[in-house]
């Protein structure tokens, strides 16, 4: 007889079988997921989120909250969502802030020759200036967290102010008898009349005055203008003073040492220099050209009287010249001598030689010479002996003297005048004015008392300053 239960294992285990079969090839359904409720805090509000979303930032974006770059999110953006989790999103952003300081101008006077004295004009307005910082501001739901200075510059700098200030005496019109010219910030002015009548000349702004000098009618003013070192010492320019529109003219000669009209106003004469880059800047050539002037103030019948020399060991310093009135000839004085070319003769004619005055410096001192009106007596400064046993270059010793233009004879009139003393005869050639050295033997640095004598040197008188 057969157990009860091995008939039952007997038709159990086919329908198990089969079962395990027929659910093997059916694919395995998960249990459906519940979703996630979470908590978010964003712009001040709480709401609340039912989702199967799985990372932070997937339920931010479903609740449709938008980050901002600086924005801060709790958990982090890629944290794994739970169940009942709570999210806050910090909102941030940051700000420029500019400040800006109001910077003071400078306040500059300019004194004005034109502008009547203690008149004043504005000349340009002061305006301060602004400088800048800027600042990054940080926030964080409506609060600063940081301030830092990014940048600081000067946004616009100060103008100062200027103003001008009149200087100009106020001085009574004066009449003045024939024309006068002076130079004044490099140009030339004139005054023709009256003092009231005064003019510019020029616009150039480098006129040097080493040669500055009007013509015997007044008519024409002979001037040089400074130049470059490369281009040389100076170029000579020649202008009408009464022209309505003054155009000056250049005369196309340079490197000028000394230039002057004659007395007829017919001519010029000039001497010339190289320019040279030691002290004082030029080697005199020690000649001598004249030229005649036409009505156009052009240069005509040019030529060269005397030929370049050397003229000794302080022929550099160059050769000064001073026509007679009569325009017949020149004298010229060097520092160790003086002499006379006559207009038809090209040579020199010396008249006197004395020591040269050793300056141990880079000039050299040349007498001044004055003519009689009658172009027969020169007055001058010789370079005197030594009153001690010292070289005659380094005597402190200065003369006043009186030459013949023949070189018939010559005169001492005055002892120890100083070298500065410059005589000039009186229009009748009967007096001689010259100043007179305080210190004699210091005459290069001395104050100089005006003196009158007359030509013999008698009556000798000393008026300004007053005693």
């Amino acid at each position: 007889m057969r157990s009860p239960d091995r008939a039952l294992r007997k038709y159990l285990l086919p329908l198990l079988a089969g079962w395990f079969a027929l659910t093997a090839c059916q694919a395995v359904q998960p249990f459906p997921a519940s979703p996630n409720r979470v908590a978010i805090i964003v712009d001040g509000e709480r709401q609340t989120l039912e989702t199967e979303s799985q990372t932070v930032s997937a339920a931010l974006a479903e609740a449709g909250i938008k980050l901002e770059n600086l924005d801060r999110v709790q958990p982090p953006e890629n944290a794994q969502l739970h169940h009942g989790q709570l999210i806050t999103v910090t909102r941030s952003w940051q700000t420029e802030e500019i400040i800006t300081a109001t910077l003071p101008f400078e306040r500059e006077v300019v004194r004005n020759a034109t502008l009547p004295e203690g008149e004043t004009r504005l000349l340009q307005a002061g305006q301060g200036g602004v400088y800048e910082r800027i600042y990054r501001l940080t926030w964080e739901e409506g609060t600063q967290i940081e301030r830092v200075l990014v940048r600081e510059s000067l946004a616009q700098p100060p103008q100062a102010e200027i103003l001008l200030i009149g200087t100009r005496p106020q001085v009574t019109t004066t009449n003045i008898t024939g024309t006068l010219a002076y130079l004044e910030h490099q140009e030339a002015w004139i005054l023709h009349e009256s003092s009231a009548k005064r003019r510019r000349l020029t616009t150039f702004g480098d006129l040097e005055g080493r040669v500055f000098t009007l013509s015997p009618s007044g008519r024409h003013l002979l001037f040089t203008r400074a130049v470059t070192e490369e281009q040389g010492i100076n170029t000579l320019w020649i202008a009408h003073t009464t022209a309505a529109a003054p155009a000056p003219r250049d005369t196309g000669i340079s490197d000028v040492l000394w230039a002057d009209w004659s007395p007829n106003g017919q001519h010029i004469a000039w001497s010339t220099a190289e320019s040279t880059d030691r002290p004082p800047g030029w080697r005199g050539r020690n000649d001598l050209w004249v030229a005649t002037v036409t009505r156009e103030t052009a240069l005509a019948h040019q030529r060269r009287l005397l030929e370049a020399e050397a003229a000794g060991g302080y022929g550099w310093w160059g050769t000064r010249y001073c026509w007679s009135p009569d325009s017949e000839k020149l004298a010229y004085s060097r520092p160790d001598e003086i002499g006379i070319v006559n207009w038809g003769e090209p040579e020199r004619h010396p008249l006197i030689k004395f020591p040269a005055y050793r300056t141990y410096s880079s000039w050299a001192w040349s007498p001044d010479l004055s003519w009689s009106a009658e172009s027969q007596l020169l007055a001058t400064v010789l370079h005197g002996p030594p009153s001690t046993n010292i070289d005659p270059e380094e005597s402190p010793v200065f003369d006043l003297w009186v030459l013949e233009a023949t070189g018939a004879y010559s005169a001492e009139i005055a002892s120890e005048v100083g070298m500065w003393a410059q005589p000039r005869f009186s229009p009748d050639a009967e007096t001689i004015l010259f100043g007179r050295a305080r210190i004699p033997y210091q005459s290069h640095l001395s104050g100089y008392t005006l003196c009158a004598l007359d030509r013999d040197g008698s009556n000798q008188q000393c008026f300004y300053p007053p005693a």
